[in-house]
């Protein structure tokens, strides 16, 4: 199958009697191969099916591993549990296992309420204490009234105290901040009490039930926290214990409850009569007939069609009926994989379109080394991903994510090395020619004149890398390409070559989109066929070229006889906007001066491309400054040691401490800033020329192994 497409898709039919139904879903689930369209219809003599026997007590089985597993570690594991062994222990030992650790569960859970209670509790006899007042006095009156809380001021409400006479007894104290009192008199006279007390922000305070002074029940509180400290302490240690001799059985067993519940649970999925079933699917039509041959002996009836879109229809829009159309496979790929995560995130491509994961395999990593371009930030990258490989062995997804790191991080270190360029230094020897407008070595040679080296200020562990280059550096050839376009190695992206690549990244900009537009040509020509091609995406493409055109005979005085044919071009392109917008958008005569607008939109999208210049030499200015502010002061201490003084030995560690945290942010933002503006513009300025995400992922009814080995 072409990289360039997603997999032909064939239609599956599978029917037969109910007593065959257990088997067939068996057999899909051990294949592997087929996409169930589940059955939500209401038919006459149809039904959905109704799960197994055993189903129910599969579910119970798994919610009571899920509830021990949501406080369990999963720990790494780095090979595949056999199935067998997993299943013995599922019906053996983890049972009784699983029973154990959660009585542990509820008995940390029970010493984590009783501390909390605890804690609420000595924060209130924390406030008490000072009265030196017993609990059980402090209420419980049948004929008196106690008032025990705080107020906001407590000089205040001594005042408001002292005025009550012998009508109440009153003690004070101040705990902190907080002004604390406790007030008792007969019942009569509380409402009068109370209203005086609440004039001073009065806020009760509820005593804990129990006897004797606080500071008493303090003591016993600390003594018990500290007793259910050290038992959850112990719990903690068998939990680990228990992790260690248990976990990877636990989540195994798990994985293969899940199985079993999705196996229990698919006739639901297939449509069933009282006598029969009807399973109804897709599959890749590749491998069409080792399906067929698969469910024959236990199927009556099986039918696999090859589905064919209608011819110029509108088959491939977002209104149609999406059950009927069929999910989308990605053709199978090696280096590239790592790369349909990105297509993903803007949904599958509708089906018959192109996939563009190939074409971003090659573009993606392109812009981000471009745009990062230092050896130093690169081999970090990789390094993070041979760290991702190495923590997620069995992480199918991760695997990707290590791969594109991998990936870009190589195309990072490529281009650093063009650049010359490694932790921010520019490691390579600069030169010029004596005679002016002259820049290649090469080329000043042929004129006769003298190439002038003048030596990099880099250190010593960056400047041998001089090595890997011709004539230890001092080397630099020129290409001089049509439409102005130079290209030099090694290419002195933020000196000598600064404007060579803003040219180029705007020669990209106009390539890149153009070839999003050639790929919506194709898929619009395929779909509805040529008049709809032409203005589509035809009008776009005319526009983009006469616009080139015409702006490289503006700027360029040489080439200023191409400048009305481009201005011509221009103009056509724009007139198919506007046929475009008023007869096949159905905008009307509104269509005419939007098409104006539209097209003038065109130029944004170019420009943009311009980041892949300015985002790189940001980034490339962030990590030199670090290099020249700081890097000299702690090179020049370490290669001066004797003779360095107090101050210098001590400003030593913090500048080089300070020096490495510059390089760590420069590298942060080289990783991320790239991968932003990389994303940008594939999924902003190139895929909106053609692509269409409407496309229902193909899942295949089975299971793909996480930690145990599918039987």
């Amino acid at each position: 199958m072409s990289q360039f497409t997603t997999e032909d898709m064939s239609r599956l039919v599978a029917a037969g009697t109910r007593d065959q139904l257990k088997t067939t879903i068996e057999v899909v689930a051990g294949i592997g191969l087929v996409h169930i369209n589940d059955y939500s219809a209401d038919e006459e003599g149809l039904s959905m099916g109704i799960p197994v026997e055993e189903a129910e007590d599969i579910s119970r089985q798994l919610t009571r591993m899920r509830g021990c597993a949501s406080q369990v570690e999963s720990g790494d594991q780095r090979i595949l549990l056999p199935a067998p062994e997993v299943r013995r222990n599922l019906s053996g030992s983890l049972a009784g296992e699983i029973d154990g650790i959660i009585e542990i569960f509820d008995e940390i859970d029970g010493l984590k309420a009783e501390s909390a209670q605890n804690v609420e509790e000595l924060a209130v006899l924390e406030l008490l204490a000072p009265l030196s007042l017993e609990l059980e006095l402090m209420g419980g009156y049948r004929t008196v009234a106690s008032f025990i809380g705080t107020v906001a001021s407590l000089s205040k409400a001594r005042v408001g105290l002292a005025a009550l006479g012998d009508s109440a007894l009153h003690l004070t104290s101040e705990v902190g901040k907080k002004g604390v009192v406790a007030v008792f008199c007969r019942i009569e006279k509380s409402s009068e009490i109370q209203s005086m007390l609440g004039e001073h922000d009065f806020q009760t305070i509820a005593v804990p039930e129990g006897e004797g002074l606080p500071s008493e029940r303090i003591e016993q509180l600390t003594a018990r926290e500290a007793e259910i400290a050290g038992r959850r302490e112990e719990l903690q240690s068998d939990v680990e214990s228990w992790t260690d001799a248990n976990g990877g059985m636990l989540f195994g067993g798990m994985e293969l409850l899940e199985r079993d519940l999705e196996l229990a649970t698919a006739p639901i999925r297939v449509a069933t009569s009282e006598h029969a079933f009807m399973l109804d699917g897709w599959v890749r039509s590749e491998i069409a007939a080792d399906v067929e041959a698969a469910l024959a002996p236990v199927c009556t009836h099986v039918s696999i069609e090859e589905y064919v879109a209608p011819a110029h229809s509108n088959h491939l829009h977002l209104d149609d009926d999406r059950s009927e159309m069929p999910p989308i496979e990605f053709s199978p790929r090696t280096y590239s994989k790592p790369f349909e995560m990105l297509t993903d995130v803007m949904g599958r491509p509708a089906y018959g379109r192109i996939d563009p994961t190939f074409f971003m395999f090659i573009t993606y990593p392109l812009f981000f080394g471009l745009i990062l371009g230092d050896m130093a930030y690169g081999l970090a990258v990789m390094g993070m991903a041979a760290f991702v490989w190495k923590r997620f062995p069995l992480d199918e997804m991760m695997k990707n994510v290590g791969g594109l790191l991998f990936i870009i991080g190589l195309s990072t270190v490529i281009f650093g090395y063009i650049y010359g360029e490694f932790a921010g230094f520019e490691f390579l020897p600069h030169g010029g020619c004596d005679i002016a407008g002259i820049i290649g070595v090469a080329q000043c040679e042929a004129a006769h004149g003298h190439y002038h080296w003048e030596s990099a200020h880099s250190p010593w562990w960056v400047a041998w890398m001089t090595n890997l280059y011709p004539s230890s550096g001092e080397f630099y050839a020129v290409w001089e390409g049509p439409l102005n376009i130079v290209l030099a190695y090694p290419f002195h992206r933020v000196a000598t070559n600064l404007e060579n690549l803003i040219l180029i990244t705007i020669y990209m900009g106009v390539l890149h989109v153009l070839f999003g537009l050639v790929l919506g040509f194709r898929d619009i020509y395929k779909a509805h066929g040529f008049v709809d091609a032409l203005f589509e995406k035809g009008s776009w493409m005319t526009v983009v070229i006469g616009g080139f055109i015409f702006a490289y005979g503006f700027l360029v005085e040489s080439a200023s006889d191409i400048l009305l044919p481009g201005a011509a071009i221009t103009g056509v392109g724009v007139v198919m906007v506007m046929v475009l917008l008023a007869h096949f958008e159905k905008m009307g005569v509104i269509g005419i001066p939007l098409g104006i607008l539209e097209s003038l939109g065109m130029l944004p999208k170019v420009v943009s491309y311009v980041r892949l210049f300015a985002v790189g030499v940001v980034g490339v200015k962030i990590a030199a400054t670090g290099n020249e502010m700081i890097y000299p002061s702690v090179a020049h201490t370490l290669s001066n040691l004797d003779e360095a003084g107090a101050m210098d030995l001590v400003l030593l560690p913090l500048l080089f401490v300070f020096w490495l945290v510059v390089q760590l942010f420069a590298l942060v933002l080289g990783v991320f800033s790239p991968n932003i503006h990389t994303v940008r513009l594939h999924f902003v300025e190139w895929m909106m020329q053609f692509y269409e995400g409407s496309g229902m992922p193909f899942q295949a009814f089975g299971f793909k192994p996480r930690r145990v080995e599918v039987e």
